[in-house]
């Protein structure tokens, strides 16, 4: 992870990611980094971009194992735990005013599709 998508995550996001493991840090970074780099409104990814973003495979025998005895569906949700409760903060002139990063995120019932959908209110922070 660059320097600088660091320096960004922490002025925009105000967070402090707490990650279970390699794969979901690899994970969130990288759609993170898709979402800033593309500007784009709303991110489909299906499994094996999902895959590729966090170097292994969803069936991966020690993926199954650290997440034991949960179904792709659960282990997903799992996983992105943090990436789905961000939220940026807008300082205003009345005050500090928090939105959530994703207005929306969906997953399709066999995991192979993820949408995330941008909160609109927030792209102008993510351009700047």
């Amino acid at each position: 992870m660059t320097e600088s998508l660091l320096q960004f995550i922490q002025n925009h996001f105000q967070t402090r990611f707490r990650f279970r493991n390699g794969f979901e840090s690899r994970l969130t970074v990288q759609i993170l980094t898709r979402l800033i780099s593309e500007h784009s409104e709303s991110l489909l990814l299906t499994r094996p971009e999902i895959e590729r973003l966090a170097g292994c495979s969803l069936d991966a025998p020690e993926l199954r194992r650290e997440y034991f005895p949960k179904s792709e569906m659960t282990l997903l949700e799992t996983a992105l735990d943090e990436l789905t409760t961000l939220s940026v903060m807008m300082v205003q002139d009345q005050g500090r005013t928090r939105y959530p990063l994703f207005r929306s995120i969906q997953l399709d019932q066999v995991c192979q599709r993820i949408v995330f959908n941008l909160n609109l209110d927030v792209l102008p922070q993510l351009t700047s």
